[in-house]
C-alpha cells in the first residue's frame, strides 16, 4: 500500500489533473491525500465537489490545513494525519504533476525487491516538453547539487534502468513507512524550498540508498528557466536557507571554506543590477541573518519576500 500525499495551495485545477491521472494507475493499492494548505481560492470547495462527483472518498481523501505551513510542515502535517492507517510507503508528490498510468507500479516493485533502497524517484520529464527531463535525480557536491539530465532529451536514459543518486527533489520522493515514524519526513526549520536539500545531506550523512527509477515517470509544469531567480527577495532567502542548512550540516571548517567562496560569488554573479550600496545592504543582511538564525521561518520569510532591496523595487 502507497499513501500519496499532495500539497494544494491556490491549485485546485493543477491538482485535479494530477488526482485524475492517479485514477489511471495500474496498480490499485494506494489512497490519497490532498492536504488544502490554506487556499485563499475556492479550492477547498472545488475539490470537496469533485471528490463527492468523482465518488472515490474512499481513495481520495481532502485534509483542510487552515493556514499555509509551507511545503515541508504542511506534507508532515498530512503524513501524521495518516499515521495510524496501515502503509507500506509515503509518496509526497507536487500537485503540478502528471503520472504516467504505469509509474506508481513500478516503484513499488521496485522498491519491494530492492529492500536496501530507502528513497526512490521517478525520472521527472518536463510537461509542455514532454520527451525532454526536467531531473532524473542528481548528486550532492561541495557547495550544491547537480542534477542528472537536466533538460536533456529523455533520450539519454536509454540503457540506464536506475540510476544512484544521492540529490533527489521533493517533487516526487517516495520513501518506505520508516523514514516517517521516528521524525518528520521533511524538516521544518525552512518554510519555504530548502527541505529537498536537506533531505538529501540527512540521507548521505546517515549512508542510506537512494535511487532513481528511470523507466518510471512523471511530468512537471515546470518552466526550462526553473530555478534562476526571478528577483533579489527570492535569491535572498534561497541563500539565506542554503547557507543556514550548510552550517547546521558541515563541519566548522567546511563551512567557513564555503561562505568564503559562496557569498563573493553571489555577490559578483546575481548582485549585478544592483548599485553598490544595495550590494553591501544586502550581502550585510545575509550575513546577520545567518549568524543569527538557524532557521527560515514563515515570519522571516515573509519579512524578506517582501523587503525593498532596491531603490526602484
Amino acid at each position: 500500500m502507497v499513501t500519496i500525499v499532495l500539497l494544494n495551495y491556490n491549485g485546485w485545477r493543477d491538482t485535479l489533473e494530477c488526482l485524475e491521472s492517479l485514477l489511471k494507475q495500474t496498480t490499485a493499492e494506494w489512497r490519497a491525500v490532498v492536504a488544502d494548505n490554506g487556499s485563499q481560492d475556492e479550492s477547498v470547495e472545488q475539490l470537496t465537489h469533485w471528490i463527492a462527483d468523482r465518488q472515490v472518498d474512499q481513495l481520495i481523501s481532502l485534509l483542510p490545513l487552515g493556514e499555509n505551513y509551507g511545503f515541508a510542515k504542511g506534507n508532515n502535517k498530512a503524513i501524521a494525519a495518516t499515521s495510524d492507517e496501515p502503509t507500506d510507503y509515503y509518496w509526497i508528490l507536487n500537485n503540478d504533476t502528471v503520472v504516467e498510468p504505469d509509474c506508481l507500479e513500478k516503484m513499488v516493485r521496485y522498491m519491494d525487491t530492492h529492500p536496501s533502497v530507502t528513497a526512490l524517484t521517478p525520472a521527472i520529464r518536463l510537461y509542455d516538453q514532454r520527451d525532454v527531463l526536467w531531473n532524473a535525480g542528481g548528486r550532492l557536491v561541495f557547495g550544491g547539487r547537480k542534477y542528472y539530465g537536466s533538460l536533456q532529451p529523455v533520450s539519454i536514459l536509454k540503457g540506464k534502468n536506475e540510476l544512484p543518486i544521492t540529490f533527489v527533489t521533493g517533487c516526487a520522493l517516495l520513501v518506505r513507512k520508516e523514514m516517517v515514524t521516528e521524525q518528520p519526513l521533511l524538516t521544518e526549520r525552512f518554510f519555504f524550498g530548502e527541505e529537498d536539500f536537506d533531505f538529501s545531506l540527512r540521507m548521505q550523512e546517515e549512508g542510506k540508498k537512494m535511487v532513481c527509477l528511470t523507466d518510471a515517470f512523471i511530468y512537471h509544469k515546470v518552466s526550462a528557466t526553473a530555478g534562476q531567480y526571478g528577483n533579489f527577495n527570492k535569491l535572498f532567502i534561497y541563500t539565506l536557507n542554503r547557507a543556514i542548512d550548510f552550517k547546521l550540516h558541515y563541519s566548522t571548517l567546511k563551512y567557513k571554506i564555503w561562505r568564503m567562496l559562496y557569498f563573493p560569488y553571489t555577490r559578483w554573479r546575481f548582485l549585478s543590477g544592483m548599485n553598490r550600496k544595495e550590494r553591501n545592504t544586502f550581502m550585510t543582511l545575509l550575513r546577520h541573518e545567518c549568524a543569527l538564525h538557524n532557521e527560515v521561518t514563515k515570519e522571516l520569510y515573509e519579512h524578506y519576500i517582501h523587503y525593498r532591496f532596491t531603490q526602484d523595487a
